[in-house]
Formats: C-alpha cells, structure tokens, sequence
C-alpha cells in the first residue's frame, strides 16, 4: 500500500518548489556554481521518496535505484536515451554530462533516513490533501529541466564559447578533413585548446621546490626540452583544430575551434564522427539579450548544418 506521506511531508514538497523555481528561474537570472548544483542536490533527496510511494516494493531499494539512475543520466550513456525520448514526447528533457554533478550521491543517507523513519515525516506531512494533486505536478516539473544555456558570449571581444554542443556525422575523421580542405578553408591544429587542455599532464612533469619559497629563485622546476617534447607529442595525436575564418551567408565566423571523436554510440562507429564545438568568433558589441540569444541560436544552428554539407 501506497504512504502518500512520503510525497505530502514538508521535505519532498519544500525540494520539489525548490527545483521549479532553480530550473526555470534562478538558473538564469542567478547563473552560479550554486544554481547549478542546486537542482542536482533537491533532487537526489525526493527521487527516492517519490520511487518508494510510486513502488512500495522498492522501499529498502529505492535509494540504491535511484543512485544507479542518476549515473546513468549523468553519463554520456543516456545520450540515445535522451534523444529518442524527445522525438516521441511533447515535453523535452535535458541535461549536461558533468561527472562532478556524482558528489551529490553522497546526499543520499539523508532520503534513506527519512524513509526508514517514515513516521516521523507523518507529523510533518499535509493531511487534508490528495496524494494526486502534488504527484502530477511533481512529475511535470521532474520532466520539465531547464534548457541548458548551451554558449556564452563576450560583446567586448565577440567570443562565442560552447558548453556541450555535440553532433554526428556520417563521415570518418579522414574524409571531414579533406573535405574542409578542398573548400580552400585554413584548417590549423587548435594548439590554445590543445595545451589548455594538457595542464594536468604539464604540471605532473615538474617538481615544487619548497626551499625557493624562503631562499629565492624557480618555485616550480621543469625540464623545458621534456616539456615541448610533450607538448609536440600531445598537439600530433590530438583531434582539436580550428578554422580560422569561414562565411557562411552574409556572416564571417573566424577561429572556429572544434573536435573530431569517434561516434562510439553507434552501430558502425568507424563511418561516422562525433563533431564538439568548442567555440568561434561572431559580431562584437551584441549587447541586446533577447537578440544575442537569437543569434546564438543562428550560429550555432548554421555551424552545425555546415558541418553536415562540407
């Protein structure tokens, strides 16, 4: 039998208002490292209550389901999932493939608690209502997510920087690159991203010498022929590189920086390629949200199709 006081106690309702108002309000008018968590912590606390009245079977399971399923959806795993999801449903889901969004996992005593001591919620639950009037919303807001801010833009300089935007193509990394080529287009290695990327290895290869700090001289001691010999080694097999100027229409797109990777999702991985845009240069000064949001939208939906037609 169904414990409507595991959705109708203050905790669940509290987390539930909570992550509407931080999905479709904070995330955007409060943009932080906080917002961005916030919604990952409130959740991980209801999804188990909500698994154990949905399931009462589930009761001493709900907490390691839930945990299993957040991992799922927080991986590159459940991109197909996502995708074929939004085709069939008039409600779109989304989400960004951050692996630090795991630590949240550690919240999860706290809906175990509350569910061992569901008689303890019963006093803190609203009596007069109908478990159906706070599931259906619940599950709304669950299925409604935010839309993830998927670029940022400085007007001072016109960068456009992408987060997460990824597509496929039916095209080897080979046969991309030499149709770029043929379109007489300066394709360079991304060597900014490339050595952005390589700092962890950087800063593996020298040593910190403590005593400098007191007696002068280099604090941090690295071997500079070691190094280029690892950095030329890292810009060689890396697949990051930039276009440094492309038109597309009556625009100019320059330093369009991107990612060739293979399309392992896929049944026959070896003919199509996993495209990342990095980021690119646009138009200065686009200082008008409502119309720097649309044109971000343009771009990025022109670079993408141009991707598919080279």
């Amino acid at each position: 039998m169904r414990n409507k006081n595991l959705i109708l106690n203050y905790v669940f309702l509290i987390c539930v208002i909570i992550l509407f108002l931080n999905d479709h309000i904070f995330k955007f008018q409060y943009t932080s490292w906080f917002t961005g968590k916030l919604s990952d912590v409130v959740g991980i606390i209801l999804f188990p209550m909500l698994l154990t009245y949905l399931f009462p079977k589930f009761k001493h399971n709900s907490v390691f389901i839930a945990g299993l399923f957040f991992i799922f959806w927080k991986s590159s795993f459940s991109e197909n999932f996502i995708k074929l999801y939004n085709i069939v449903s008039p409600i779109s889901i989304h989400r960004v493939v951050d692996y630090s969004d795991l630590l949240v996992l550690s919240l999860l005593p706290i809906p175990y608690l509350l569910i061992k001591n569901i008689r303890i919620l019963e006093q803190f639950s609203l009596k007069k209502i109908n478990a159906f009037a706070v599931l259906l919303p619940t599950i709304l807001v669950l299925m409604s997510t935010s839309q993830t801010r998927t670029y940022t833009y400085s007007p001072e300089t016109g960068a456009l920087t992408f987060r997460d935007v990824q597509f496929e193509i039916k095209k080897t990394k080979e046969e991309l690159l030499k149709e770029i080529q043929d379109q007489n287009l300066v394709l360079v290695k991304d060597t900014a991203f490339i050595l952005e990327s390589a700092r962890y290895e950087v800063s593996s290869m020298g040593k910190l010498d403590q005593t400098a700090l007191e007696k002068g001289g280099d604090i941090f001691k690295i071997d500079n022929a070691d190094l280029k010999d690892v950095l030329l080694k890292e810009i060689e097999r890396s697949s990051d590189y930039k276009i440094q100027e492309i038109k597309i229409g009556d625009r100019t797109i320059k330093n369009l920086s991107f990612s060739i990777k293979p399309a392992l999702m896929k049944m026959s991985p070896k003919k199509f390629s996993q495209i990342v845009v990095h980021s690119a240069e646009i138009d200065k000064n686009l200082d008008n949200d409502k119309v720097g949001e649309r044109l971000k939208e343009i771009y990025q939906s022109i670079i993408t199709s141009k991707f598919k037609h080279f």
